[in-house]
């Protein structure tokens, strides 16, 4: 909870606090992505490219403890093969009318993130010159700063114009230590188990209920076809710092519903 509080603190523990970080949000460089050439990200730093952006609920104008986390936590539920059978990375909650006061003001915060980055993406493509990385693919697809683009967030509809809040982890292991990326915790225990599962290649439902502390890393560009019209996709990740399950929350199965 240290660690927890310690990041949360430089981040959002205040609206004050936090409409700084916002305001220092910017693209530290656009890179390939390290196993596919035709796509790029921006990577994303705050304060002087020496942050990550960091947000989580917050007690109000407090910090957190381990016993806060349920009243802190939302249901979220992974769905690990689509239905084309490409491994997914998200976890998803849907957001309600009964989001506790906490949770209201993640999401707000969120909604805030997501604008900020639409709004760097808009300024960067107003400003493109050859140098750029993905100059040429902006031309190719015709983007100008108000057009022939798409921004998928951390926030996002579904059909009926219901709203997901999407949050990641790394599938792939940094360091060969663990099996993913991303720890997995419930209460202070490791899911080594839980972790096996999320390393696969074969299908897994897993919903409970989950403290979510995020990091935005990255808006990652690929190209796409809407409605018969090649446009270019940037798409905000955010991925968990840790996944902290809620005891007795967790449901878990490996045959598909």
């Amino acid at each position: 909870m240290d660690y927890y509080n310690r990041i949360l603190s430089s981040s959002c523990s205040t609206d004050m606090i936090f409409q700084r970080m916002i305001s220092t949000i910017n693209f530290k460089e656009v890179v390939p992505l390290p196993k596919n050439n035709s796509m790029f990200r921006f990577v994303i730093k705050c304060f002087n490219n020496t942050n990550n952006v960091i947000l989580g609920p917050l007690k109000i104008s407090s910090g957190i403890t381990l016993t806060d986390l349920p009243s802190l936590s939302i249901p979220m539920s992974h769905y690990h093969l689509n239905k084309n059978n490409f491994v997914q990375d998200n976890f998803i909650h849907r957001i309600s009318e009964n989001e506790t006061e906490p949770m209201k003001k993640f999401i707000e915060r969120l909604r805030f993130i997501d604008s900020r980055m639409q709004m760097l993406i808009s300024d960067y493509i107003r400003h493109i010159d050859e140098s750029s990385p993905i100059y040429y693919m902006l031309k190719k697809n015709n983007v100008k700063f108000n057009q022939n683009w798409i921004f998928t967030g951390i926030i996002n509809k579904g059909n009926n114009n219901t709203e997901y809040i999407n949050i990641r982890y790394f599938k792939d292991s940094f360091k060969g230590k663990k099996k993913i990326g991303t720890n997995v915790y419930c209460g202070d225990d490791y899911l080594d188990e839980m972790a096996d599962l999320l390393s696969r290649d074969t299908f897994c439902y897993i919903n409970g209920n989950i403290y979510p502390l995020i990091k935005v890393n990255y808006i990652i560009i690929n190209e796409r076809i809407v409605n018969n019209i090649p446009m270019v996709n940037f798409t905000c990740k955010a991925y968990f710092v840790d996944i902290n399950f809620i005891p007795n929350s967790i449901h878990c199965s490996t045959k598909r519903l």
